[in-house]
């Protein structure tokens, strides 16, 4: 590739190479954009990355970066950026794709803005269908601190699950990049740095990325290709650290705001380690976290009772 492309799109891969080239194709697919595919695998144990590097050894829009340790997906990503090469870079999950209009659509507001994002359009990967928009009644706008800040109601997804196209040369002169220790939650921390250090974001209520949901709206099956963690605690410590960092210089209702958002996710984490010990089968931990944590408890009923519902009240409203 002689010519720089308008978007460098930076994919980080994890035993996913019976999805990849689905997600690698609506980006090389695009209408009207030029592109490069940087596919960072971090250590995939499925010959992910020597599957790409064949797919694709005719094309040279579509380069692999072979990690030998696996370091997650922020590592990834920030390898990625330092990669890139466009004016533009592209969040690309390698289980998500792109509409092919997607990145024309975005790039019509380049003007207005350093982080441009569009609705998000689940996927039930049991079912095979998509299930809609996850943001709802959300009109085209700017996006501010308090909008990544502020904990969503129970029913709605908040603006940390965006997946923008960002405008490279404003992560080179801020040195914005993903917080390598955070592999739950790491989304949310980039989009704050980068409201945090003035960029502009925008919001288009177009559901152009598609997004394989860890367990269905429909199937109520997980995902073969999620790889979330429930560990929240890093998280936590990040989002408090860029709070006291901030603090000083934000209005009485951001700080509210990031109080409201930790004290949350500290009440959630109780839910996250009941998670880790379930998987792990550490029964005894479980018993005390049911024993010691309301929550843990209310979510438990919460779950019986949906159970209980004849199958087809289970997934209305």
């Amino acid at each position: 590739m002689t010519d720089y492309p308008t978007v460098s799109v930076v994919m980080p891969t994890y035993n996913t190479r019976d999805c990849v080239c689905t997600a690698i194709d609506s980006a090389l697919r695009q209408e009207s954009v030029s592109v490069e595919v940087i596919v960072i695998d971090d250590a995939s144990s499925d010959g992910t990355a020597e599957f790409v590097s064949e797919a694709y050894v005719n094309d040279d829009r579509v380069r692999v970066i072979s990690r030998e340790k696996n370091g997650g997906p922020s590592a990834a990503r920030n390898i990625g950026f330092k990669a890139a090469r466009g004016k533009w870079i592209g969040l690309l999950d390698s289980d998500d794709w792109w509409k092919p209009n997607r990145l024309v659509r975005l790039l019509a507001h380049a003007d207005e803005a350093d982080f441009i994002a569009d609705n998000i359009m689940g996927y039930d990967v049991g079912a095979g269908i998509e299930t809609g928009p996850i943001y709802d009644k959300i009109e085209d706008r700017s996006l501010h601190l308090l909008d990544f800040v502020l904990p969503s109601a129970a029913d709605t997804h908040d603006f940390g699950y965006l997946q923008p196209l960002i405008r490279r040369q404003f992560l080179v002169e801020h040195d914005i990049s993903y917080r390598e220790n955070v592999r739950v939650g790491e989304d949310l921390i980039f989009n704050l740095e980068f409201i945090a250090h003035g960029g502009r974001a925008m919001f288009i209520n177009e559901a152009l990325y598609v997004y394989a949901m860890p367990v269905g709206l429909i199937s109520r099956a997980a995902s073969p290709h999620s790889r979330s963690t429930a560990d929240t605690e890093p998280l936590i410590y990040e989002l408090a650290e860029i709070w006291q960092r901030l603090r000083k210089q934000l209005s009485p209702e951001e700080n509210s705001g990031f109080a409201k958002r930790i004290a949350v996710l500290r009440r959630e984490a109780a839910i996250a380690a009941f998670h880790r010990a379930r998987v792990k089968r550490e029964f005894t931990k479980m018993a005390k976290l049911i024993a010691n944590e309301p929550l843990v408890r209310q979510r438990i009923v919460e779950r019986i009772g949906r159970n209980l519902l004849p199958q087809s009240m289970r997934f209305k409203g």
